[in-house]
C-alpha cells in the first residue's frame, strides 16, 4: 500500500510521522501553510472524500512527499484546514459585534452565525463529521485544540455567569450544535430547524428568570439526574 492510500477515516490509512511546526524554518512554515491553503481551496470546490492528497500537492505546487513531511495523513492535513477556516468565527465576532444584550442572546446569536457559516460551505460540515471518526492522533489533537478555542470564544460571551456554570452551559450547547450539524449535513434535518432547535436548547439551558422562582441550570441538571435514578 502506498503512502497516498486513502479511504474511510481511520481505515487502512498510512500515517507518517510529520515534522513539528515548532522546528520548521520560516520558509518551511510558509510552504506548510501553502499546503493548508490549497486544501481549503479544493474543499470549497468539492467534498472531502473526493479530494486526494496528491490533488492538494498539485494545487500547492509541491511534491507529494512534501505534504507527508508536514502532515501524517489526509485527516491530519484537513484538520488543520478546518482550524484555518474556523478562525473566521472569532474574526466575525470582532468585525461585527453581537447585538444581544444578555449572555443567552449573545450565545444564541453566535451559534446562529456558526450555522450560517456552515450553510455557506456545507462541505465543511461533512468534513467535521468525517474527522470525528479519525484514528489519527495528530488529527485528534488538532480537533481537541479547535474545540478548546471555540469553547473559549463562547465563554467570553457569558461574562457575569459563574465560570463553572458557564463552562457547563457552553459544553451542553456545543454538544447540541454538533449533533444537529451532523443531522443536517447528512440530509436528515432542514436548515431552518437548526436555528429553532439551537434557540430552544440555549433557552432551556438558561431557563426562566430566577426571580420568577425557576431553578438554576445547575439545579435542573441535578433534578433530572434524581428523576432518572442511579445508573446500574
Amino acid at each position: 500500500m502506498g503512502s497516498d492510500a486513502e479511504g474511510a477515516p481511520g481505515a487502512g490509512v498510512v500515517m507518517a510521522t510529520p515534522v513539528s511546526p515548532e522546528v520548521l524554518t520560516d520558509n518551511q512554515l510558509a510552504r506548510r501553510q501553502r499546503v493548508i491553503d490549497a486544501g481549503l481551496v479544493l474543499l470549497r470546490r468539492r467534498d472531502y472524500d473526493r479530494i486526494q492528497v496528491k490533488d492538494v500537492a498539485e494545487e500547492a505546487g509541491v511534491a507529494l512527499g512534501t505534504v507527508y513531511h508536514y502532515f501524517s495523513s489526509k485527516e491530519h492535513l484537513f484538520a488543520e484546514v478546518l482550524v484555518k477556516w474556523a478562525a473566521s468565527l472569532r474574526t466575525s465576532l470582532t468585525r461585527r459585534p453581537l447585538t444581544g444584550d444578555s449572555p443567552q442572546q449573545k450565545l444564541t446569536e453566535a451559534l446562529h452565525r456558526s450555522i450560517r457559516a456552515f450553510q455557506r460551505q456545507p462541505q465543511l460540515a461533512r468534513l467535521v463529521a468525517s474527522l470525528e471518526l479519525s484514528a489519527d492522533p495528530f488529527a485528534g489533537e488538532i480537533l481537541d485544540r479547535l474545540d478548546a478555542a471555540t469553547t473559549g470564544v463562547y465563554l467570553e460571551l457569558l461574562d457575569g455567569i459563574e465560570p463553572e456554570l458557564a463552562r457547563r452551559i457552553v459544553r451542553a450547547a456545543d454538544a447540541v450544535f454538533d449533533s444537529l450539524l451532523r443531522s443536517w449535513s447528512a440530509g436528515r434535518l432542514p436548515a431552518a430547524a437548526l436555528y429553532d432547535y439551537l434557540s430552544d436548547a440555549v433557552a432551556l439551558l438558561f431557563g426562566p428568570d430566577p426571580a420568577d422562582g425557576a431553578v438554576e441550570p445547575r439545579d435542573r441538571v441535578g433534578a433530572a439526574r434524581s428523576e432518572r435514578g442511579p445508573r446500574g
